[in-house]
């Protein structure tokens, strides 16, 4: 087993686009026309929406709504608030079902694939054609499947490290830049004090340690033709479970949940001290952690290999249309609009989002640091510096559901028992493979 000094090895990659990426002749399974198929409707629409971004409680979403709809007489828009992904994926499934689809649908973006191959997604390439120079190719690629664009970027989340300032310097540590020097700040932390650690280890995180892998050049899905491979098992990816648990197995992180009762009482508590997430971290450590303000700072993610810093995103929405959508056009309009306008990606920012279309990324430069580290002027300039040049490709697979369920109480269970991460790995990839064979896909093993 590695050590907490052994860097995974780097697979050769393409850099440049962030995304799901699939065959076309899957991304096109059980679909028909695009919503531009649909004409427009010549009187009043109700576009029911829903989503978790946009509260109806929330006075800047009724100020985007009130917006759009000033813009486009005889259009409301109805705000349903639903849960994430998993919550949705599934209660769209039944609503489609049942005939009983909303018009627009936020979902994260590895989400989509599942959703398009069960033939509830339209196909918007059409629709969002006037839009496309207005957000760049490889935040498209979240939405995009095969030639196909499935749905419009919402909000994005470049990786980065968030930590405690005064803490770190109290105990004299410097921000790590690699992952090797990450797990030294941690023993070191800890050893000063071992009530206090670098981090939680959250094991349900299951997008997290997929980008640990892609970061260190492993590929939990690909796809060539109407052929997959599962790469969940590989060494790069098997490397990257050595490094955390080497870590657990020292203490030197707290095996727990994020944002539960007890996490949030040790990130006030200063017994926690980062979190390497994505640009939206800040934004939830506010939320459960608001009197820490000011004690924060973000910068780059640790690196594997130092002076590579390639990255994915983290998390992340899109907003899709439902194949049976009785207002698609009109809905594909609205979507286009809210995510990729000049106007509506702007408008996101007032959410705390951090958006996708140019716009919108435009003007976070200028835009106020997030409430968590107010002092950080900066901190707009580091989450977009990776974004165009550096920003690894991911590719999920049509059955995501099942690497989660397979992957998150295993991990957790060996954590906290000190078995194998890597059978846990290797285990979720056997199970993987199986799901997708049965399911009619051919599967290569890498």
């Amino acid at each position: 087993m590695s050590t907490h000094s052994s860097e995974p090895r780097r697979a050769r990659r393409t850099l440049g686009a962030g995304a799901a990426v699939v065959a076309a002749s899957l991304a096109l399974a059980g679909c028909s026309g695009g919503a531009s198929d649909e004409p427009a409707s010549d009187g009043p629409v109700t576009l029911e929406f829903w989503t978790w971004s946009l509260k109806e409680a929330d006075p800047a979403a009724q100020a985007i709504v009130e917006q759009y709809e000033a813009e486009n007489s005889g259009v409301t828009i109805k705000l349903s608030e639903v849960g994430g992904t998993p919550e949705t994926s599934s209660k769209l499934l039944a609503a489609d079902r049942a005939d009983e689809v909303p018009d627009v649908v936020q979902v994260e973006y590895r989400a989509l694939p599942s959703l398009v191959t069960a033939g509830v997604v339209r196909d918007i390439t059409e629709d969002v054609e006037p839009n496309r120079a207005a957000v760049a190719d490889n935040i498209w690629a979240l939405s995009t499947l095969g030639e196909s664009v499935y749905g419009v970027p919402q909000d994005i989340g470049p990786m980065m490290l968030t930590y405690r300032t005064d803490l770190f310097e109290e105990y004299g540590v410097e921000p790590p830049t690699t992952w090797e020097k990450y797990a030294e700040a941690a023993e070191k932390i800890h050893a000063e004090d071992p009530s206090v650690y670098l981090a939680s280890f959250s094991a349900t995180q299951f997008e997290f340690f997929a980008a640990q892998a892609a970061q260190a050049g492993g590929k939990w899905w690909d796809t060539d033709g109407d052929t997959w491979s599962v790469g969940i098992g590989d060494d790069a990816s098997l490397e990257t479970a050595d490094y955390w648990q080497d870590l657990v197995e020292r203490d030197l992180l707290s095996v727990e949940p994020l944002l539960t009762p007890e996490w949030n009482a040790k990130v006030n508590d200063g017994k926690i001290l980062s979190w390497a997430a994505a640009a939206w971290a800040p934004s939830v450590i506010q939320s459960v952690a608001p009197d820490t303000a000011g004690k924060w700072a973000s910068i780059p993610l640790p690196q594997w290999t130092e002076g590579d810093a390639s990255v994915p995103f983290l998390g992340g929405s899109t907003y899709l249309v439902p194949e049976k959508s009785e207002n698609a056009a009109e809905a594909a309009k609205f979507a286009a609009w809210l995510g990729a306008s000049d106007e509506g990606s702007e408008l996101l920012l007032t959410l705390d989002l951090y958006p996708g279309g140019n716009a919108g990324r435009e003007a976070t430069l200028t835009n106020e640091p997030p409430r968590l580290m107010p002092q950080q002027n900066d901190f707009y300039e580091i989450a977009d510096q990776v974004i165009d040049d550096t920003t690894i490709p991911v590719v999920w697979g049509p059955n995501v559901n099942v690497a989660t369920n397979a992957f998150g109480d295993a991990l957790n269970k060996a954590a906290l028992d000190g078995t194998s991460f890597r059978d846990v790995y290797t285990a979720t990839q056997d199970t993987v493979v199986a799901d997708l064979e049965k399911s009619g896909y051919t599967v290569e093993q890498p």
